[in-house]
């Protein structure tokens, strides 16, 4: 799944969806393989993680029902 990576000091970079990722204890961890990380980033490093899934046409906006509850 791709998603953008945002750092402390503003810088973001792009990851496509070779890119694997895992997020343990605030550590996001990265790497060409599921459960082979080459890349650690620490939690002080990083401010947020944007999935990119492809269906984000909702502007950020939970889908709801009537009932109040989050649509699956």
């Amino acid at each position: 799944m791709a998603f953008k990576l945002t750092y402390s000091d503003g810088q973001s970079t792009d990851y496509d969806d070779s890119t694997k990722w895992e997020v343990d204890n605030g550590v996001v961890k990265m790497g060409r393989d599921d459960g082979e990380w080459t890349v650690f980033v620490s939690p002080s490093h990083w401010a947020t993680l944007e999935l990119s899934t492809g269906d984000d046409n909702d502007n950020g906006e939970d889908k709801r029902n009537d009932d109040g509850d989050k649509d699956s």
